[in-house]
């Protein structure tokens, strides 16, 4: 099977995926936290000034680690313009000799780029309203990503008008608290940036302690989604045809065998 389809598999069944913001913490601890709390897949985004290191580090170190790069930019003008103050910035060509799994963004992609990489990496595109959340999924995005905390585009794009079709990612405000309501509105995962995540909290948490935080969003993620979407949960870690049969939205990956 496909590294992709086993990227897309396991992100979704995770549920919660956590995002590397720019918060002051060392990278490499909160990599290992996530490893120990169970995650198999990151968001590593560009914001952080040092993905350009962190990113190879990870591949070589957590080979099984699915990465996601965020807050990336498909125009190669802009990125040049954007790069001159923010040098961490890096093409997604650059991004994918790096051996990342997946590019999201929260600016967007030209409807050619999400073809050109949908074939063999995730993608995860931005939408602010329902027709873009349709084109993007339409042109081969695996997950459209939407900003919360509020929950109103999610219910806009899951109602009975939109016939189940478009799998949302969403962040921005993704609480412990607001995790469940997510879930319930139709999200199929959600994802927290360590800025939120680590709020009020000392610099120099154990990794212990990272670890415990995450494995709290991760079984609230789970346990949310499950009583949301039974049948999914029920075809967890199962066949593969059955566990894409229960998927309440749309997947690019046919009949698969």
């Amino acid at each position: 099977m496909s590294r992709l389809f086993e990227a897309y598999r396991a992100i979704h069944e995770q549920a919660f995926i956590p995002i590397f913001t720019e918060n002051g913490t060392d990278s490499r601890q909160l990599v290992e936290a996530c490893v120990d709390a169970g995650c198999k897949g990151i968001e590593y985004t560009l914001r952080r000034r040092d993905a350009p290191e962190i990113i190879p580090w990870i591949r070589e170190s957590f080979p099984d680690l699915y990465i996601i790069a965020g807050s990336t930019l498909d125009s190669e003008p802009i990125l040049r313009r954007a790069r001159s103050r923010h040098p961490q910035l890096r093409s997604l060509k650059e991004l994918v000799d790096m051996g990342v799994d997946g590019i999201a963004s929260l600016v967007g992609f030209q409807a050619e780029t999400v073809q050109h990489y949908s074939s063999t990496h995730l993608v995860v595109s931005p939408a602010s309203t329902i027709l873009e959340a349709f084109r993007a999924v339409s042109a081969g995005a695996h997950f459209v990503k939407l900003v919360g905390p509020s929950l109103d585009l999610v219910r806009l794009c899951r109602n009975e008008a939109g016939f189940g079709y478009c799998p949302i990612l969403i962040t921005g405000g993704m609480s412990l608290d607001i995790i469940p309501e997510a879930f319930s509105a139709g999200v199929a995962l959600v994802g927290s940036g360590f800025d939120l995540m680590l709020k009020d909290k000392p610099r120099a948490l154990p990794t212990s302690e990272v670890t415990d935080l995450l494995k709290r969003y991760l079984d609230r993620a789970k346990s949310a989604r499950a009583k949301g979407w039974p049948e999914l949960a029920k075809a967890e870690g199962g066949d593969r045809r059955a566990w894409l049969a229960a998927l309440p939205h749309h997947h690019p990956f046919g009949d698969l065998k």
